[in-house]
């Protein structure tokens, strides 16, 4: 079989899965949602995109980059690039503030992201994810970190382990419970502390991902 047949199959075969993949998806939105590592995000964002019953095919959620902020938005460049003949229309950046040196350059860059089909958005949380989780259980507006530890170790130990014991950051099994007990109660929590920070012209403690709670439940209203 000559070079010319071998690759006009394979066009073929790439259109024919292209295909399928967009007859297999919702009316709504193909989302992206791009989050650090394989710790607490993405077993928290799959759980909650199972409670929410949204596709799979619809919703795609990958880990699969480095911990820096700048990794991830660098990563989501290149599934976007990768994705032109079926572009997402929404793109998140799942990142924590932390203490993260390059994370002004990441939101810059993410601000800077200019493409006519697809919106990249940053999902920040400060300090770190674990205040989203935190939230499922409780309101508050302290200042991390004033203990000697790490905003997001101090934040660990001495409020969610009140709440959840035996925490680990990669216990994917303890996510299914709390978003079915807690996600609506951390939505309004979230909303709370940033108009506090908002107050106290700060941005600790506080998340974004109440926002995209909002949109990801929204979705399936949408045509």
């Amino acid at each position: 079989m000559g070079k010319d047949n071998l690759f006009s199959m394979r066009q073929a075969t790439k259109i024919k899965q292209l295909q399928r993949a967009k007859d297999s998806r919702e009316s709504y939105d193909k989302v992206l949602i791009v989050c650090e590592g394989e710790k607490t995000e993405p077993h928290y964002l799959i759980a909650l995109r199972n409670h929410l019953k949204l596709s799979q095919t619809n919703i795609k959620i990958d880990p699969n980059c480095d911990s820096s902020p700048t990794s991830v938005v660098k990563y989501t460049k290149e599934l976007i690039k990768e994705s032109f003949k079926d572009p997402y229309d929404y793109v998140f950046c799942v990142i924590d503030r932390d203490r993260h040196a390059d994370f002004d350059t990441a939101i810059a860059q993410i601000h800077g992201h200019r493409k006519k089909n697809t919106k990249l958005h940053a999902i920040v949380s400060n300090p770190c994810f674990e205040f989203w989780i935190l939230l499922h259980f409780d309101y508050t507006t302290k200042l991390f970190g004033t203990s000697g530890d790490s905003p997001c170790m101090d934040l660990i130990k001495n409020n969610l382990k009140v709440y959840i014991k035996n925490y680990k950051k990669r216990d994917k099994t303890i996510m299914p419970h709390i978003i079915k007990t807690g996600h609506e109660m951390a939505v309004a929590n979230a909303k709370r502390a940033n108009e506090t920070a908002k107050r106290n012209d700060t941005d600790t403690p506080t998340t974004q991902m109440d926002k995209l709670v909002d949109y990801l439940k929204g979705l399936k209203g949408k045509k």
